[in-house]
């Protein structure tokens, strides 16, 4: 007999409870809590399926007794679907919600549920996002995303609620909270306890059956629900997941490619990260423009670092520069995006950037944006930040080397050699291309420049420049370094010479194989190993790894078993990540005596320096008396490493980075929601799903130049092409780095 009255409420919450103390009250407040917070009339059963905590039953009672809850108490464990059940059927002709005893939910979170499930009367189910939650995961998805349980989930849950009444279709609810129309269940039945008894696996089976009905599930893309995970089932749900699964597919076949296409595609990305992008502005956290050029490298990877490493203080956004369009994407946030955005809408960008609380603008790097930045820069009107990577704000040729990529040290002899394989556009000197560059340094709040021997280069031509000259937040992340150990050298073994990172000519590729070649021309006891790639084919006297990913290449050192590390570079890099690993490694290295090597390795043990002029032969005799003394097992002394300056990005970097209070986000709840929604729908009108990919011609074609410039007269007549000209026709070719096409 059906229980219902027109004096029940409008939607019943059912929670099915066995154990979980703590997690179940906490669950049944929250939502009382919320109960004064929604329009829609809003009951609460509880079905206690006779567990073993006599303190849950009480504290339970207690709820009952004083009319807050509905209790229903089961006479003996039945399982968890049975007492589902029981709950649905208690709610008579009212919707219902199944909701878990391990969730917390906030807000006037069913009356959004409810605007999605009346959208029309096809839709059967309806699933908000959750920290774990399957397919509905956030912000990972299909994962258990412990990571935010340390966010308030009512923060969260705001920030979900910012972004309107969108949802999407999905192939299946997930049952830690599902809200089921009444008219779905009459149509389709109760779940299925004599298949699913226990628990697990019975929504996908109701989904299924509802879907084959012709009704719609759908993801609340404004609802998130904390969910603890694995307090409703306790130890043995990986049996039950197992089995579950197998029951599905052999009711439903179809069902693995539904879920497996839906996660192929991933509808929900989209609002995954307009969540994650949404709390930090609505926590009032400055916002950093980031301007790279997009190439990789060092300068990208630091950018994505120093964002990582000042999380908690701004919400960073990095802009790269494309032929016809501009790139965004936020580094901190997990599901990034990426948005492209056309140069012909950069006023759309400025407004953009400004109504997300833009404070200020971190400049690494202008290749690219030659032709814009000095506008957009105007336009933005927002203090700037510098970081000098490398040269290119004194030449075009951003290493300053010469034809035969060696530095060119004499400041005399400079603009004239370095523009010999990077010449200027036409009408353009060196000194011209200075005086164009100049006032952005000139007004540059701060500027940063990772070493002294850097600083020192470009007061060679900007005597007034007083940067602040600061290692990079890898040093901050890093230190203490451990101390050097020397490895066993017997006097018959080889000495193993490991080289690290994507190898150009500067970097030293042409370096290392004549020395390699040479060494094994005269029989000598050292062998070369490149961990990473060349620009070209080596000869087989360097074995050459292959490409890697920056986190695998301390089990690649691990695995080779270096002696030493060598960095052949033959231009004044600015900094190393490649010589920060081997310093984390504790591993001996033999360096230039040129650019950041010197500074960052001073008084370090276990570190020789060589001319970074040396000929392959003077670099097999330091080798040789390198090896000489790793057979020694000379005892090294202790180093302390010590930061060179006084500069912290962690304290510092953001600090002078705050808004003034006129840039900061209203607080005032009333306008919350529009101060986020409104450049959020401004930006994800720009929204790219995807890096399109190399049309298959090209790759081919692409391949074949690669085939060819590593054969040594073709690369040498294409080297004596201007430098850009060979990005350009990179870049018209593929955006990826060239290893991801040398494997």
């Amino acid at each position: 007999m059906s229980v219902a009255s027109v004096d029940m409420p409008a939607v019943q919450v059912v929670i099915p409870v066995f154990s979980g103390t703590a997690e179940t009250i906490a669950c049944v407040n929250s939502v009382l809590e919320a109960v004064p917070l929604n329009r829609t009339r809003i009951g609460i059963t509880v079905v206690y399926d006779a567990g073993p905590d006599a303190a849950l039953f009480h504290a339970l009672n207690n709820l009952a007794s004083t009319g807050q809850i509905i209790l229903l108490v089961n006479e003996h464990n039945r399982g968890f679907v049975h007492s589902v059940n029981r709950g649905i059927q208690y709610a008579g002709d009212n919707d219902v919600i199944l909701l878990n005893s391990d969730t917390r939910v906030h807000g006037d979170w069913v009356d959004r549920l409810v605007t999605h499930a009346t959208t029309d009367d096809h839709v059967g189910t309806v699933t908000p996002f959750s920290n774990n939650a399957e397919i509905c995961s956030w912000p990972r998805l299909c994962q258990d995303n412990n990571s935010v349980a340390d966010i308030a989930t009512p923060d969260v849950d705001r920030a979900f609620a910012a972004l309107g009444t969108h949802h999407l279709e999905i192939p299946t609810a997930v049952g830690f909270c599902m809200y089921i129309r009444r008219h779905c269940i009459t149509a389709v039945g109760l779940l299925d306890e004599a298949t699913f008894g226990h628990g697990y696996g019975e929504e996908n089976d109701f989904c299924m059956r509802a879907a084959r009905s012709g009704f719609r599930h759908l993801l609340a893309c404004n609802v998130y629900v904390f969910h603890q995970g694995g307090v409703s089932f306790g130890a043995d749900k990986l049996k039950r997941v197992e089995h579950a699964i197998a029951t599905v597919q052999r009711l439903y076949p179809e069902y693995g490619a539904l879920v497996a296409r839906h996660i192929h595609d991933d509808p929900a990305r989209l609002w995954r990260f307009a969540a994650e992008l949404s709390l930090p502005l609505q926590q009032g956290l400055p916002l950093i423009l980031h301007i790279s050029h997009g190439i990789g490298g060092g300068t990208d990877r630091h950018v994505v670092e120093l964002a990582h490493h000042t999380a908690n203080q701004a919400l960073h956004a990095m802009a790269v520069p494309q032929s016809d369009c501009l790139r965004l994407v936020f580094p901190t946030v997990t599901n990034g995006g990426l948005f492209q955005i056309p140069w012909r809408d950069i006023d759309h960008l400025v407004s953009l950037l400004q109504k997300l609380q833009l404070t200020s603008v971190h400049l690494h790097h202008i290749k690219g944006w030659e032709q814009r930045i000095h506008d957009l820069l105007k336009a933005l009107d927002r203090p700037v930040d510098v970081t000098l990577h490398d040269y290119y704000f004194l030449h075009i040729n951003p290493a300053l080397t010469d034809r035969d990529d060696y530095f060119c040290s004499d400041p005399r002899l400079r603009d004239e050699q370095c523009s010999l394989p990077a010449p200027f556009p036409v009408n353009m000197t060196a000194a011209a291309w200075r005086d164009h560059w100049a006032p952005i340094l000139r007004s540059a709040r701060r500027v940063f420049i990772p070493s002294n021997a850097a600083a020192a280069i470009y007061q060679e031509y900007f005597p007034w420049l007083s940067p602040c000259i600061t290692f990079h937040p890898d040093h901050e992340r890093s230190t203490p370094y451990p101390d050097v150990t020397l490895p066993s050298q017997s006097p018959e073994q080889e000495m193993h010479v490991v080289v690290l990172g994507a190898l150009s000519r500067i970097k030293g590729a042409d370096m290392l194989e004549r020395t390699a070649l040479l060494a094994e021309k005269k029989g000598l006891p050292i062998r070369f190993t490149l961990i990473g790639y060349a620009y070209r084919r080596l000869a087989a006297a360097v074995n050459v790894t292959g490409s890697y990913r920056d986190q695998d290449l301390a089990a690649l050192l691990q695995r080779e078993q270096p002696h030493l590390v060598w960095f052949p570079c033959l231009w004044p890099e600015t900094y190393s990540y490649t010589l920060s690993r081997a310093m984390k490694d504790g591993l001996p290295v033999m360096y230039p005596d040129l650019g950041a090597f010197p500074e960052r390795l001073q008084g370090r043990p276990g570190s020789w320096s060589i001319d970074w002029r040396a000929s392959p032969q003077q670099c097999l005799d330091t080798l040789m008396r390198i090896r000489t003394s790793l057979q020694d097992q000379a005892s090294l002394e202790a180093w302390s490493d010590q930061p060179n300056s006084s500069f912290d990005y962690h304290s510092d970097y953001s600090v002078d980075a705050a808004s003034p209070d006129e840039c900061r986000p209203d607080s005032d709840p009333a306008h919350l929601y529009q101060t986020i929604t409104q450049p959020l729908q401004l930006l994800l009108a720009y929204w790219l799903p995807e890096i399109p990919a190399m049309q298959p011609s090209r790759r081919k074609i692409f391949r074949l130049l690669l085939w060819l410039h590593s054969h040594r007269f073709i690369g040498m007549i294409a080297n004596l092409l201007p430098l850009s000209l060979r990005r350009n026709v990179k870049r018209w070719f593929t955006q990826r780095p060239l290893h991801d096409h040398t494997d």
